[in-house]
């Protein structure tokens, strides 16, 4: 079986966002393909057919990248017809976790995280029990255990078996830096981003990493800088999201709110609830008001709990953020990961009840 690279680097992006999913390429699914020379993955043509099809839909089909959410769910369609047309085709089952991932982000007509995980883990195992040598197999599973089962051993494992099977990608150092982040092991995940750094230089999705980990352990202006440095390389909305956050931290109110408003433009739950939490911060309590407003007619208002629940810890109601979380936590949502360093949640880190949900979480003290 042929693997397009082009494909594996697709899927391993979706490792560099950890809460919202990633930035993927835009992938043809061709080389490029006619009915006559056709890339083959699958013996039987059939299938073969089917998932070239379902790559096309994929590529535009993830709302995170601006795609359509109807397009994701065509792609599952096609990707499930191929592994009936053909049960041993790993990566079409690859292609159904994928396509799940696509439609789980927080916009209208998705679906809750927590609702499609286990799906996502049963398509991603059975690839597995057919080739464990694929790297996507190990991305799947990685993003899995870390964003819905919170199994942090299983999730480290994954995530080391993706940079042995592809060591020169930037992106599972990416994930893999980010994820030390999130336990807490800073001086080991700045390693990691450093190295995704020198591995690509041109890229900006290392510094974007950068700028979310230096947030994370407080050092704002560092990670303003890392910011400005991925904006010079191209101007992912992601990035003023995670430049927002750092001025909002640092009190630089107004710089946080209008940066917020760039990156709002991505249309979804959570980072209209992210806009929320910039009024909240900046004390605008007519923008506030007129910001929950919106949130609580957007379709996916009920997908983010825990982004919602920032806007409450800042308002200093601390009963409400708590319910928000716990609410989250049921519902196995990715956002959780960061819970242990993420400064939106500083005002909550006294309380009991905020104490309790990091040990279920299994974070270490």
């Amino acid at each position: 079986m042929r693997i397009n690279s082009v494909l594996v680097v697709s899927l391993l992006l979706c490792f560099t966002q950890p809460c919202l999913v990633s930035e993927l390429p835009i992938y043809s699914g061709s080389d490029p393909a006619t009915e006559a020379n056709q890339p083959v993955y699958s013996k039987n043509p059939e299938a073969n057919a089917l998932y070239i099809q379902g790559l096309e839909y994929l590529s535009k089909g993830r709302p995170i990248a601006g795609g359509s959410l109807l397009n994701g769910k065509k792609a599952l369609k096609l990707f499930r017809q191929a592994t009936q047309k053909d049960p041993q085709f790993a990566l079409a089952y690859i292609g159904q976790a994928d396509a799940l991932d696509a439609i789980s982000f927080s916009t209208a007509g998705s679906k809750p995280p927590g609702s499609v995980y286990r799906e996502q883990e049963a398509a991603a195992l059975k690839a597995a029990e057919l080739d464990d040598s694929l790297p996507q197999v190990h991305v799947q599973l990685a993003e899995i255990y870390q964003d819905n089962e919170y199994d942090w051993p299983k999730t480290e494992k994954e995530l080391k078996r993706v940079i042995e099977l592809t060591p020169n990608v930037i992106t599972p150092h990416i994930r893999y830096g980010l994820f030390l982040g999130t336990m807490g092991k800073f001086e080991e995940a700045e390693a990691q981003l450093k190295l995704a750094q020198t591995i690509d230089p041109k890229s900006s999705a290392p510094n974007r990493a950068m700028l979310r980990l230096l947030y994370w352990e407080h050092k704002d202006d560092a990670a303003i800088a890392q910011g400005q440095e991925a904006l010079s390389k191209d101007n992912s909305l992601f990035t003023h999201l995670f430049i927002a956050f750092a001025y909002l931290h640092q009190g630089q109110l107004e710089k946080g709110v209008e940066e917020m408003k760039v990156a709002s433009a991505l249309g979804d739950a959570a980072t209209l609830a992210s806009l929320a939490y910039a009024y909240a911060v900046a004390g605008d309590k007519k923008e506030l008001a007129d910001t929950l407003e919106r949130f609580n007619h957007h379709p996916a208002r009920n997908n983010v709990p825990y982004s919602l629940a920032g806007v409450y810890a800042a308002l200093g109601d601390h009963d409400r953020a708590i319910k928000l979380i716990e609410r989250d936590y049921r519902q196995r949502s990715s956002q959780l990961t960061r819970l242990k360093v993420d400064p939106v949640m500083d005002p909550l880190r006294e309380d009991s009840r905020f104490k309790k949900l990091l040990s279920r979480m299994n974070f270490e003290n």
